[in-house]
C-alpha cells in the first residue's frame, strides 16, 4: 500500500539578501557546544591572547584565570590581588600578563612564574583599564575611576602623561593600532574624546577631539586602520570618524577648542538601538569571508552581529541566559567567550569545516574488519574485547522499523477525505499563508473545492472570505485567491442579501479587486509612457545615415 503523500508548502524564494543573512546565521551558529563553566563572582572581562596558542585570560574576583584553548581548561590561575581585580590583558608576545583592581592597584606579571614583575600605585580610586601598547608593548594604558586616563613605561614604572579632562569615571579606553601615540577613550560624563601624547600637556591637555555619546560610555574598541572607532554606553552603539576628527581639529588652540568641542558629534557616522538594555562589551571578528564585525553584549542578555560594510546591519543574533558583561572572540576564529553577571563563563567552540575528500558520512566497517579491530583505529582486538565491539556495532546498527513522521492536522482530514475540515484547520492565525493557499491548490487538483466550500453558513463562511479580501491582491497568491473567489461567488450568489455579515464582505472584495485593476491600468499607462521615452531617446542616439559629424 503506498505511503500517503504529505501536503508539500512550497517555499518563496530568498533575495540576495536574505541568502546572505542566512549564510551568516549559519556560520554563527556553527560556534557550538557551549560549556558552562561557574565562577564565584561576575565574568568582568576576557581577552584573547593575539599571539598562537591564543590563550585567554578570565578577570573574576580577585584573580585571573588563564585557559587553555584546546582544552578550555585553566593553565595558570593568578591571585595576587587583595581587591577585586579588573582587565586582565595578555601582552601580543603571550608572555605577560597586566591587571588593575578597584583599590587603585595596577600590577604586571610574568605568566609562567606567576611572579610580579612590576606594580604600579598612581590611581587613587578604581582601576577599569589596562592595556599593553600595540607591538612590543612598551607601555602601559590605564584609566581610573578618579577620571584619568594614564601613560605608563613598563621598563620604569614611570607615568609618562595623564589625560584629566574627563568629569567623571573613566570606564574605557583603547590605543589606536596604527598610530600608538592615539589614544581613545570613553566616561561617564558621556564623552568620547581622542588622545595624543605627542601633543604638550599645555596645548589643550592633549586633547585632539571630543564627541558626545549621550550615555555614561560602557566600552570602546577601534578599527585596525585607526579610521573608524566605536563606542557603546546605554543600549546606545557609535560609530565615530577618527580620521576627520583629528584631522579637523590639529592645530587648535584651546580657545578654539572650546567653541568647536559641540560640533564634536558631527563625527558619528552612525548611532544604532539594537539592545533593549545596557550595552556592556564590544569586540571585533571575522566572517566566514574574513571580513570584519562588531559583537556586542548587554545586559539584555543578547549578542548582536554587526557587518560595518552593509550600513551596520545585524546579521545575527546569539541569546545567552544572563547579563553578559564581557565578550572576546579569538584571533583564529575557533572561540567565542562570554563572561556573565552570575559568574557562568560560556565558551562556544567554532565546528572546524569538513575537508574535501572526506566523507561526511559515517563508515560502517564489515564483520571481519570489525572482529580484526579495523573500526577501531588499527588496533586489533581478539576475544573478548573483539566479542564486545560485535555487541556494539549490533546494538548501534540495530535492524528496525523506521518511525514515521506524524501527520499534520490538515494532512490526516485530507487522508480520511474531509475537505471541509481539511480548510477550516488552516484557516487558523498560527497557520501561514503559504499552507492555507498550498491546500486550496490540493483541493482544486482532487476536484474537492466546491466540496470544501459548499454547505456552509455565515460563521463558517466568514474565515475564508476575509482571507481572500486580505490576499487577493498579493502577486504571489493572487491568481490561486482569484479562483478560489470564482467558486464562492458561483455558489453563493443565490444566498446574497440573507446575511449582512457575508454580504458585507464580498463587498469589500469587490472593491479590493477594482482597486488593483484601477492601479494596474494606471501602471501600464505609465509602462506604455516611458516605453515611448526610452525608444525616443534610443532613436536620438542613432546617427543618421549620410550625416559625417
Amino acid at each position: 500500500m503506498a505511503e500517503f503523500s504529505r501536503l508539500v508548502v512550497p517555499k518563496a524564494p530568498r533575495t540576495s539578501t536574505e541568502n546572505v543573512q542566512k549564510k551568516e546565521s549559519v556560520y554563527w551558529k556553527s560556534f557550538k557546544s557551549p560549556l558552562f563553566i561557574k565562577s564565584y563572582a561576575p565574568i568582568s572581562h576576557v581577552q584573547f591572547s593575539p599571539s598562537s596558542p591564543h590563550r585567554y585570560v578570565v578577570t573574576s574576583g580577585t584573580r585571573l584565570q588563564i585557559y587553555s584553548p584546546k582544552t578550555n581548561r585553566v593553565v595558570k590561575t593568578i591571585s595576587r590581588f587583595k581587591d577585586v581585580a579588573t582587565s586582565g590583558e595578555i601582552r601580543t608576545d603571550g608572555k605577560l600578563c597586566i591587571a588593575g583592581d578597584e583599590a587603585g592597584l595596577v600590577q604586571v606579571f610574568d605568566i609562567n612564574s606567576r611572579a610580579i614583575l612590576r606594580t604600579i600605585r598612581a590611581h587613587k580610586q578604581a582601576v577599569h583599564t589596562t592595556k599593553f601598547s600595540p607591538g612590543p608593548g612598551t607601555q602601559i594604558l590605564t584609566t581610573s575611576s578618579d577620571t584619568t586616563v594614564r601613560l605608563f613605561d613598563l621598563s620604569t614604572s614611570a607615568s609618562l602623561r595623564t589625560f584629566s579632562l574627563h568629569t567623571d569615571y573613566v570606564r574605557t579606553a583603547s590605543f589606536v593600532p596604527s598610530a600608538p601615540s592615539l589614544i581613545f577613550s570613553g566616561g561617564y560624563d558621556g564623552t568620547v574624546r581622542l588622545w595624543d601624547a605627542r601633543v604638550p600637556a599645555s596645548e589643550g591637555g592633549g586633547q585632539v577631539w571630543m564627541g558626545r555619546h549621550g550615555k555614561p560610555v560602557e566600552d570602546v574598541i577601534v578599527g585596525q586602520s585607526g579610521t573608524m572607532a566605536i563606542s557603546a554606553g546605554g543600549p546606545i552603539m557609535r560609530v565615530w570618524d577618527l580620521l576627520g576628527a583629528s584631522t579637523s581639529r590639529s592645530g587648535l588652540g584651546q580657545e578654539e577648542m572650546d567653541e568647536e568641542v559641540d560640533t564634536g558629534s558631527q563625527y558619528c557616522l552612525k548611532a544604532l538601538s539594537n539592545h533593549q538594555k545596557t550595552i556592556t562589551s564590544l569586540c571585533w571578528a571575522e566572517a566566514e569571508n574574513g571580513e570584519a564585525r562588531v559583537l556586542s553584549g548587554g545586559l539584555d542578555g543578547l549578542v548582536k552581529v554587526y557587518d560595518p560594510q552593509e550600513n551596520w546591519r545585524v546579521r545575527h543574533t546569539m541569546r545567552y541566559g544572563g547579563q553578559v558583561l564581557s565578550l572576546a572572540v579569538s584571533p583564529n576564529s575557533s572561540h567565542l567567550v562570554a563572561g556573565l553577571s552570575d559568574g557562568s563563563l560560556s565558551i562556544r567552540t567554532r565546528v572546524a569545516p569538513k575537508k574535501a575528500g572526506i566523507l561526511s558520512e559515517k563508515v560502517v566497517p564489515s564483520y571481519d574488519a570489525l572482529l580484526a579491530g579495523a573500526g577501531s583505529g588499527g588496533i586489533v582486538h581478539q576475544g573478548k574485547e573483539a566479542m564486545e565491539g560485535m555487541k556494539a556495532f549490533e546494538g548501534e546498527h540495530k535492524v528496525g522499523r523506521e518511525r514515521k513522521k506524524k501527520l499534520m492536522e490538515w494532512d490526516r482530514l485530507l487522508k480520511d477525505f474531509r475537505y471541509s475540515d481539511a480548510l477550516d484547520s488552516v484557516l487558523r492565525k498560527d497557520v501561514t499563508p503559504a499552507t492555507t493557499f498550498a491546500l486550496l491548490d490540493e483541493l482544486i487538483h482532487r476536484d474537492g473545492l466546491p466540496i470544501a466550500l459548499a454547505n456552509r453558513h455565515d460563521l463558517s463562511l466568514e474565515p475564508i472570505l476575509r482571507f481572500l479580501v486580505k490576499h487577493i491582491t498579493n502577486p504571489r497568491y493572487c491568481v490561486l485567491a482569484a479562483d478560489v473567489a470564482t467558486v464562492l461567488i458561483e455558489i453563493y450568489t443565490p444566498t446574497l442579501g440573507l446575511s449582512p455579515l457575508i454580504d458585507s464582505l464580498f463587498t469589500r472584495l469587490r472593491r479590493k479587486v477594482d482597486e488593483e485593476l484601477a492601479f494596474q491600468q494606471e501602471l501600464t499607462a505609465v509602462r506604455g509612457a516611458l516605453e515611448m521615452v526610452f525608444a525616443s531617446s534610443q532613436q536620438s542616439l542613432i546617427k543618421p545615415a549620410g550625416v559625417v559629424v
